[in-house]
């Protein structure tokens, strides 16, 4: 009898001792994830803040903590046949009218809202709430670059200074000038655009002068993104042979020869690449992985519970 209650008070701490080691094992395994979630969530709200941030640009109250050295002697790039803009703020001196000239060329473009310029490209805006004056240039020529001027009429006159900076955005093709491959292969074609101060409006491909971006007679694949554009040929066969280009609007664009060549599947030579389909991520694929790491878990607590089940009755049998 006093063996039989000895092997039940043992067996009763080690019950609860495993329960425990269980409890905590489980627990550790479901609350990892909430935790890294959590801090996804956080570094997605940051990153779309800062997004937001670029897009909008300096706050109203931000702009008014813009000094004259601040903007005095500055840079604004511009894209070849995009639109120049030129920002001069005069909040430091009140809200007086100003007068635009192209320093170097010794030309007066704008006085307060009139254009002088016999170049119809040029245009003059105020914003009033903000005391902002702002000269714009749109299809932007390599001559447009130069020193410009913003001019207050205080007394004595007031100056800022601005570089204008025109540089071409040009396409650049991965692998090129020319790309070699075997029939059967699955290829893609990456174009990106470089020098580009903002997004192309659009990225065409052409197949021998032929825009192949919306065809519907070939099995191909066109996924653009802010600066660059994919062209993807699920099977290469002879007809995709031949040349392609990548065009940017408003950029320089890029010219490859593609050579298709017989031989074995999923195969390239030289410059060129072929490529398999890419392992995807599985919707479950987070959750499967957590419920493994939970059997494993809890595989040998389950073990050791049918192991002193045992014991107990062999004991049970013996007593």
């Amino acid at each position: 009898m006093r063996t039989t209650m000895t092997n039940i008070l043992v067996l009763t701490l080690a019950l609860s001792l495993l329960i425990g080691v269980c409890d905590w094992g489980v627990a550790s395994a479901s609350e990892a994830t909430p935790a890294d979630a959590v801090d996804d969530d956080a570094d997605s709200s940051s990153s779309s803040l800062r997004k937001r941030e670029l897009v909008v640009g300096p706050r109203e109250e931000e702009a008014e903590m813009i000094t004259p050295e601040e903007q005095n002697n500055t840079e604004v790039v511009a894209q070849l046949g995009g639109t120049a803009t030129i920002k001069c703020y005069t909040h430091f001196l009140g809200d007086e009218m100003v007068t635009w000239m192209k320093r170097d060329e010794d030309q007066l473009l704008t006085a307060g809202g009139e254009v002088y310029s016999s170049e119809a490209r040029y245009s003059v805006a105020h914003v009033r709430h903000q005391r902002l004056w702002e000269l714009s240039l749109r299809d932007v020529r390599t001559s447009d670059g130069g020193l410009y001027e913003c001019q207050l009429t205080t007394h004595p006159p007031a100056s800022l200074f601005f570089t204008l900076k025109v540089v071409e955005a040009r396409a650049v093709v991965a692998g090129g000038p020319d790309i070699h491959v075997h029939t059967g292969v699955k290829l893609t074609l990456h174009c990106t655009v470089e020098l580009a101060t903002g997004p192309p409006d659009y990225i065409f491909w052409f197949h021998n002068d032929t825009m192949v971006n919306y065809s519907p007679t070939r099995p191909l694949k066109v996924v653009n993104h802010q600066f660059a554009s994919s062209l993807t040929i699920a099977n290469v066969t002879w007809a995709d042979a031949g040349a392609y280009r990548c065009e940017p609007h408003l950029a320089q664009p890029a010219n490859l020869t593609l050579h298709v060549v017989e031989g074995e599947k999923h195969a390239a030579l030289h410059n060129g690449h072929s490529e398999g389909v890419e392992p995807e991520s599985l919707p479950g694929a987070g959750s499967s992985s957590r419920s493994f790491t939970l059997v494993l878990l809890t595989a040998p607590c389950l073990l050791m519970l049918l192991s002193l089940s045992r014991f107990h009755k062999i004991d049970s049998n013996w007593s």
